[in-house]
């Protein structure tokens, strides 16, 4: 046996020492992953280690020994092995990737869910408590009105307390239609047909003129769920709009990679420090007597557009009308 043969030995053999490295490395992954068959998954990987390790020895041995046949049919072995290792490393890499982005994605979705909740619980114990108290209130002054023979105010208290009931059903039905707001079913819907369709329930009322700008594109999305966000932007600009006659306009822009959806109306408007407080849940900028508003509307349609991976904005200086602007992305990502 010559010099060369030792040198190849001492390098196939390092060779083994390495293979038996990483297979000793997979074990930290293991303690890591948090899903079963990712573990299986590195559990194959693993074992096809320990047989490259056996192969590195055998091949070194055939080389000392200078089995030259031998030594090349055992080169092919290796050769395919090496192959087929390097396929399942890409693709136990992959699987783990896309399994782990899966996870980091349920855990955003989880502390998204947990910070509403957090939310949810500090607000309600106002909003929803507040309601409560006004109607114990006025059922208090009804008794003392009734208990003193003064029934002139009765009535009023009576109708006071209903629109408390009312309010408090209301905030009850908006938190249930903000908690439903889930996973999107994707189908094609033309925003030209939702936006028109939508419009027809304002068709009598001769003070609120609506138009649309361009062609509105068709998009993927839960219909479901886009209708709710046009449904609520539409009411807001009516609800909310000081003017003799309403002006709405819904137009469209085309960009590279996603539409650019506008809501303008020329309503009052909204001073810019608000801009994103609107976006809250329970937040309004008016008295709650005065529109019998719960608050929640906007937040809705801030987590309808999100849930479609797109953005929005408002545009306003408070003076003189607002654009609500949609950047919703031509295509979304599974």
């Amino acid at each position: 046996m010559n010099f060369s043969n030792y040198v190849i030995a001492a390098l196939i053999l390092l060779g083994a020492f390495i293979m038996l490295m990483s297979a000793r490395y997979t074990q930290k992954i293991f303690n890591i992953l948090p899903n079963s068959e990712l573990k299986r998954n590195w559990k194959k990987l693993r074992l096809l280690m320990l047989l490259f390790l056996v192969g590195y020895l055998v091949v070194a041995v055939v080389v000392i020994l200078g089995e030259t046949e031998l030594l090349a049919f055992l080169s092919g072995v290796i050769f395919f092995m090496g192959s087929l290792f390097v396929f399942l490393v890409v693709r136990t890499g992959l699987d783990s990737f896309t399994k782990l982005k899966e996870l980091h994605q349920n855990l955003d979705d989880t502390e998204l869910k947990n910070k509403e909740l957090e939310q949810f619980a500090y607000i309600t114990s106002h909003d929803l408590k507040a309601p409560l108290r006004g109607i114990s209130s006025l059922a208090s002054f009804i008794k003392e009105d009734l208990e003193a023979g003064e029934t002139d105010e009765v009535h009023n208290h009576i109708a006071t307390m209903q629109s408390r009931v009312e309010r408090l059903e209301n905030l009850i039905n908006g938190i249930l239609n903000y908690s439903k707001i889930g996973k999107i079913k994707l189908e094609s819907i033309d925003l030209n047909l939702m936006i028109r369709e939508e419009f027809k329930n304002y068709q009598n009322v001769p003070t609120i003129n609506f138009t649309t700008k361009g062609k509105l594109p068709i998009v993927n999305g839960d219909k479901v769920q886009l209708s709710q966000l046009v449904s609520n932007l539409i009411s807001n600009a009516v609800k909310y709009n000081d003017k003799d006659v309403c002006e709405i306009c819904v137009s469209s822009t085309e960009k590279p990679e996603s539409y650019e959806i506008t809501f303008e109306d020329n309503g009052p408007g909204i001073i810019p420090k608000y801009h994103q407080k609107i976006f809250e849940v329970f937040q309004t900028l008016t008295e709650k007597d005065t529109y019998e508003s719960t608050g929640i509307g906007l937040a809705i349609v801030k987590k309808i557009i999100e849930k479609h991976q797109g953005k929005i904005k408002i545009e306003s200086s408070g003076t003189l009308g607002a654009k609500f602007i949609i950047s919703y992305p031509k295509v979304l990502r599974r």
